[in-house]
Order: C-alpha cells, then structure tokens, then sequence
C-alpha cells in the first residue's frame, strides 16, 4: 500500500524536514479516507505548557509494532497500512531519507485528527524522540483550510516559514527532534485526517 520508492526531499537550511508526495495511490486514498474512524473513537487531547500547546484527536494503534485493541475494530484497509508503516521497508526508507539508525527502536503508531480550531503550536520534540513521520488523508484540502505543517528556522513565531505544506492525501514528511515546526489553525468546517509515527531513543512513561 506504502510506496516506499517515493521521492523524499529536503527542506532548506541545517534543520530539515523531508517531504514525500504520492507516498499512497490515489485508490489507496479513496479506500481510507471512506474507512477513517469516527470522532468518537478518538481521545480529545488538550495540552498547554510555556514550550508548547494543541489541541487534537489521537486513536493509539500500535505499539512496538504490536496491535493495540483499537487496531483490531477497524476495517482491514489500515491493517494494511499498518503493515506498511510498521514494516522493516518502510523503516529502511526512513533510514536511507534522514540518516538516523531506526530499526529496534521503540515506535507508536496512530491516527490523530484536527477538527476546526485545532492546531499545534510552534515547537520543537524532546531529544528522547528519535524521529516523526505524518502522513495525510486529506483530499482536496481547501488553499484557505489551514492544517498546514510549517517548517521553522527556530523558535522566534514571527519569522516566516521555511516550507509550508498542506495536508494533501498522500504527502508524507519525517523530521527529527531538532526540527522546529507547527500545525497551523484549522479554518475549514473540515477535519484534518492523518497518521503519525513516532521512533524514540527512550519511550516517555504515558
């Protein structure tokens, strides 16, 4: 379902991001975009602190590769995403885009969501995170719909971003823990659907 051969590329200057589009076929897009779960599904996560804020939905699936319970109710399509995600290919790719040592490494896996309103605020992961990767269901987001994930030369909020991006359906981009970045406001009467993968040198207790 993944094709991992996609064509990663890096945003400019010494702190990057790298950006995959066309990562799932437009079929595959279709197929879960019409079996994504429900809001009520997810948990509604609210967190502020003096580094960081967001507001969003999360739906855990796996954990170290293991299926969670809320894996086992979906329909098949997103276990064989999971598949995909979790899988050594995929890993491998990660490896050979961002230069990091990722395979052994603690992971989760799962689906977050931003409903209008939503978003995250500038920031950048906390060191025991290895690398993110996010992965988008939105087909055709709206120019004016917000969700974008923005790139940052560093913390100062009034600088323009690096890169920009969209929640397009099939755009993936994988950062590391150095990566300044945010999720701009949503503003459409839409929800922003997407996946998220998260390797980590030492795993946070949650």
């Amino acid at each position: 379902m993944l094709r991992t051969t996609a064509e990663f590329t890096r945003t400019s200057g010494p702190i990057a991001a790298h950006v995959a589009t066309g990562i799932l076929t437009d079929s595959a897009v279709r197929e879960l975009d019409a079996a994504y779960p429900g809001a009520d599904r997810f948990e509604k996560v609210v967190f502020s602190s003096p580094v960081k804020r967001f507001r969003l939905g999360s739906l855990r699936l796996s954990r170290d590769g293991e299926r969670l319970p809320a894996a086992e109710r979906l329909p098949a399509v997103w276990s064989r995403l999971l598949d995909g995600l979790d899988g050594p290919e995929f890993t491998a790719r990660l490896e050979e885009v961002t230069g990091l040592a990722l395979a052994g490494l603690p992971r989760d896996t799962g689906l977050f969501t931003h409903a209008e309103g939503e978003f995250i605020s500038l920031h950048h992961d906390e060191p025991e995170k290895a690398l993110t990767a996010v992965l988008y269901f939105n087909r055709d987001w709206p120019a004016d719909g917000g969700g974008h994930f923005e790139v940052r030369a560093s913390h100062n909020p009034t600088t323009a971003p690096v890169r920009s991006l969209p929640p397009a359906a099939g755009t993936a981009v994988a950062f590391d823990s150095s990566v300044w970045h945010a999720t701009s406001t949503v503003t459409t009467g839409r929800t922003l659907r997407a996946a998220v993968l998260e390797f980590w040198r030492d795993r946070p207790q949650r």
